[in-house]
């Protein structure tokens, strides 16, 4: 049955992506936003069920001869994170429209995430804080901001197991009282801005990257004051077959006088 088998986290669509948005809720849900063009994304939500590991049996019985690998990696973080809760993606907007190749299960104890797509397995590091707001799901399903919200660009990854820590976060947790994210040592310093002014933005669908874009420019660059246009000089020409220059009144005795 491939029903349940959604071609967005595939190899083959995997790789076209700009990258992808993790973002957490204090609802107990989290949000992956796979970025297809700047302006373009396809969202899937992730639930974790009451009773989540009957439901990732039911799933698995119906999708195991096609996804065999991806339910073997689900067993093998289990075995390691025996704690861990499995949440069930979904398509924003059809909670029926249920995804069997993509699974992320959240740690408490190791205060880790992990999202397996397919066969390919991101890691994610949280905070304890983090984790048992998430797993605790206390708050709201709407009008809530989240408290966690990361992009991960696919030049840092290329659709690879990766495991992102806290130093690679640009925010981190979000929550009242968290510590700013760590800096990241080995990210290259940006050259500052000789020409204008830069426009800071917080806006989590924008997808900065100096190979596809130039910063908007806040301010006018500087006019360059232009050169002081040269005093008038009184024209003055030569009488024919002499070297004497003439202004214009004394061009024109001269033309009074032949008449």
């Amino acid at each position: 049955m491939t029903d349940f088998i959604r071609p967005e986290f595939t190899p083959d669509f995997l790789t076209t992506y700009l990258g992808y948005h993790l973002q957490l809720f204090r609802s107990g849900r989290a949000k992956i936003s796979f970025q297809i063009t700047p302006q373009k994304k396809v969202e899937f939500y992730a639930d974790r069920p009451k009773r989540d590991r009957q439901g990732l049996l039911r799933q698995k019985k119906r999708s195991v001869a096609a996804l065999p690998k991806h339910f073997d990696l689900i067993a093998k973080l289990l075995s390691t994170a025996p704690d861990a809760k499995v949440f069930r993606l979904h398509a924003k907007g059809n909670n029926n429209a249920t995804a069997d190749n993509a699974h992320l299960l959240v740690s408490l104890e190791q205060a880790t995430l992990w999202l397996v797509m397919s066969e390919v397995t991101h890691q994610w590091e949280l905070t304890p804080p983090l984790a048992e707001a998430l797993l605790e799901g206390t708050g709201k399903r709407t009008g809530e901001a989240s408290i966690f919200n990361e992009y991960m660009p696919t030049y840092e990854h290329d659709w690879q197991d990766a495991a992102f820590g806290l130093e690679d976060y640009k925010a981190g947790s979000r929550l009242p009282g968290a510590a700013p994210a760590l800096p990241k040592a080995t990210a290259p310093k940006r050259p500052p801005a000789t020409r204008h002014v830069h426009c800071q933005k917080d806006e989590i669908d924008d997808y900065e990257d100096p190979i596809l874009f130039t910063d908007p420019t806040c301010e006018k660059a500087e006019d360059v004051p232009s050169a002081s246009p040269p005093s008038k000089v009184p024209q003055r020409v030569k009488q024919n077959g002499t070297s004497t220059l003439y202004d214009k009144n004394g061009l024109w005795e001269q033309v009074q006088a032949g008449r």
